[in-house]
């Protein structure tokens, strides 16, 4: 992740009002393994906040992203989200916020570097450039991954990684964004998440065991609720003489609350006690018998070397 200064006249490839590079004409060599974590991070926070906005189309997230950098090698492993405020209509980010989430990250992931960010959008614009500033200070070249969460359904992943450069345009320092290359590095764990999730379908035809034995857990629940309720419902009804007593239903209901297990009665806490007591006290018998049974082998053998030593003597 290197800053690059460039000489750039108007009439080269970089434009006054471009601030993207499809290619550097210095390559930096910069290798980029990313993790599917970041991209399940980001996701899900866009996800959330999208939910959170009753899904505004103008909904956009940003956040850190983390991992660790070894010469020309970056491997992007993890990334959290970022708390910003709007002032005089430019994003200013809390730093205080991320000062501390960075530390908290740094006692479970040790080796883990401050990378650079990540945001929401189709399209590099002059906000970003300001919030690469921002982060600018907190690693002196950091990286850019834009996840474009508009694009056409494609083969390729909407994800952008750039890194930043300094080019002279109009004889004016000017950050420009290059697109670096990266490629998807993902461990056993990632692979079984990354499996679940594509899995999960809306309509439950098809898609993750999981999911389906939870779909089918949650409607069994829901149902429950639902006649539980409506009992519940009829039985303070007839308390309350607005509906007539139907003996049958009355005897079913009578009958199916004799099946729930009485645990508040004294009865029961007390035969629970005792039969706890009891098992106890098996356990404890069970130890002791271990322990005398272990302290008389030991008295054997103590006896039978006694006794051998004794009889050396005698002979000597």
């Amino acid at each position: 992740m290197t800053d690059t200064t460039t000489n750039t006249s108007t009439t080269n490839t970089v434009d006054a009002n471009k601030l993207v590079l499809e290619k550097s004409a210095n390559s930096s060599g910069l290798e980029v393994d990313l993790h599917p974590l970041v991209l399940i991070n980001i996701s899900d926070h866009f996800t959330r906040t999208k939910v959170q906005t009753n899904y505004q189309n103008n909904c956009r997230v940003i956040g850190v992203i983390l991992g660790v950098q070894n010469g020309r090698n970056v491997e992007i492993c993890n990334s959290f989200e970022m708390v910003y405020a709007t002032v005089d209509k430019q994003l200013v980010l809390d730093t205080e916020y991320l000062r501390k989430k960075y530390e908290q990250f740094k006692k479970v992931f040790p080796l883990y570097d401050l990378l650079g960010w990540y945001s929401t959008g189709s399209q590099v614009s002059k906000d970003d450039v300001l919030l690469h500033k921002q982060i600018s200070e907190h690693n002196e070249s950091p990286l850019y991954l834009m996840l474009d969460t508009e694009s056409p359904k494609s083969k390729d992943l909407p994800v952008i990684i750039y890194e930043s450069e300094l080019h002279i345009v109009n004889d004016e320092p000017t950050t420009i964004f290059v697109k670096t290359p990266y490629k998807i590095q993902t461990g056993e764990a990632e692979r079984i998440g990354v499996n679940h999730i594509a899995k999960v379908t809306p309509s439950g035809s098809e898609g993750s065991g999981l999911t389906s034995h939870l779909f089918t857990m949650h409607n069994a629940i829901s149902m429950l609720n639902i006649r539980v309720k409506a009992l519940s419902d009829y039985l303070q009804a007839v308390k309350e003489k607005r509906l007539p007593y139907e003996h049958n239903i009355l005897r079913k209901a009578s009958s199916l609350c004799n099946q729930l297990p009485t645990v508040d009665t004294h009865d029961f806490k007390k035969s629970y006690l005792q039969e706890y007591n009891d098992v106890l006290l098996v356990t404890y018998l069970a130890s002791i018998t271990k322990t005398s049974a272990s302290l008389n082998d030991t008295i054997d053998k103590y006896l039978v070397s006694n006794e051998k030593q004794s009889k050396r003597r005698f002979y000597q």
